[in-house]
């Protein structure tokens, strides 16, 4: 892969000759150093980049083959995200928060949605807490609801892109079990992108990244 910054023939080879296939409800650790790579790789399995060469397959679907307005519904119906910033939004209340991916998607939030968001809940250990908006809740329990707003769509792919950076210790082991369980417990496939090797011991399998290439 090749990316261009600045202006100019700059040119800086941000991957290269990476082969990779993540196992369907697994939990992948991407890790490496600040500039490995490990980040830009992560972009590019969910969509945010395209590669200069090469194909990302998810569910079957070749991301190089989908249009700007394809990639976008995409990503809503098939890849959740969570960051290191807890991106809650402030005047809604956890529960508002969780379901809100379904209604930017168009659809109903019916009594089927509001239990897969209390079960979400409940399992990420935040159910009492579904009626307080983010102001009222710990860091931790922000990061929870935000790994269930990511879950609620029933995603192909989650996405943690350093999930505990804002954490203490003991709420990261926490948030980072949560993380395993839904790889274990409800079969999902999650890549959590971390430079922490106490956080990628949480994985079942590891990919560390080095120079752009897996190490």
């Amino acid at each position: 892969m090749t990316k261009i910054y600045g202006r100019g023939e700059t040119r800086v080879h941000a991957l290269r000759g990476i082969d990779l296939d993540l196992p369907r409800g697994g939990f992948t650790a991407i890790m490496g150093a600040s500039g490995s790579g490990k980040s830009t790789l992560m972009h590019c399995l969910a969509g945010l980049d395209q590669p200069s060469g090469g194909t990302v397959t998810v569910a079957g679907t070749d991301l190089g083959s989908l249009d700007d307005d394809a990639l976008t519904i995409f990503r809503r119906e098939h890849v959740g995200f969570v960051f290191q910033s807890f991106n809650l939004l402030p005047m809604l209340t956890a529960a508002e928060n969780i379901v809100l991916p379904l209604e930017l998607g168009g659809h109903r939030i019916d009594d089927p949605a509001r239990e897969r968001a209390h079960l979400l809940a409940d399992l990420l250990g935040v159910a009492g807490r579904l009626a307080h908006r983010p102001a009222e809740l710990s860091g931790g329990q922000q990061q929870r609801v935000a790994i269930a707003r990511a879950l609620i769509t029933q995603p192909d792919l989650l996405f943690a892109d350093e999930p505990t950076g804002n954490l203490d210790s003991a709420t990261s082991a926490e948030v980072l079990d949560h993380l395993r369980r839904s790889a274990r417990e409800l079969g999902q496939t999650v890549v959590m992108v971390t430079h922490e090797r106490d956080a990628a011991a949480y994985a079942d399998h590891v990919v560390t990244m080095r120079d752009g290439r897996i190490a």
